[in-house]
């Protein structure tokens, strides 16, 4: 009895042990890279429906200001994802804590604090609110709006996917 006891404590521990290294493993493939060195996607998708050309629309026109990108690149853009309308899904929510911060501080707030928020907004979508805070590397915004805008951004992390060939 106690042999059997042994043997599934040892079998347990080896188990636990293949989980910790695939989770370590998983953990450390996740690394930055020098956005200069990437090149786009080809188009996966050569269509995309009138509602997803209609969000689109919304969120390329609520951040032309601070993110200088045509109507037709942002729709290619999105056409060069897997699966645009999870995309589609993250860039709302990203508009909403930015209009929400705008819209509470005033429209008229100047363009390079509403590029701030932007690029937070951003950067949080991609990583968690520590690691988004350091990339930003806000200048204009205080730690109590830092805060606030990530409030309003809750949404769990999405980092991008990058293919290596």
């Amino acid at each position: 009895m106690n042999q059997i006891i042994y043997i599934s404590i040892f079998l347990l521990g080896i188990f636990v042990l293949a989980y910790y290294r695939k989770v370590k493993s998983e953990k450390e493939s996740v690394k930055s890279v020098n956005p200069n060195e990437l090149f786009q996607n080809e188009i996966v998708h050569e269509q995309l429906s009138e509602k997803q050309i209609e969000k689109i629309k919304k969120i390329q026109s609520s951040f032309a200001d601070v993110y200088k990108i045509s109507l037709e690149e942002t729709i290619t853009n999105f056409k060069r994802d897997q699966n645009p309308d999870n995309e589609i899904e993250v860039w709302l929510n990203m508009l909403k804590a930015y209009e929400k911060f705008v819209y509470k501080n005033g429209t008229d707030i100047e363009l390079n604090k509403k590029t701030e928020v932007f690029k937070l907004i951003l950067m949080r979508s991609m990583m968690d609110e520590k690691e988004a805070e350091f990339e930003t590397k806000c200048t204009i915004l205080n730690k109590n709006e830092i805060k606030e805008i990530f409030g309003y951004y809750r949404i769990k992390a999405k980092p991008l996917l990058i293919e290596t060939k």
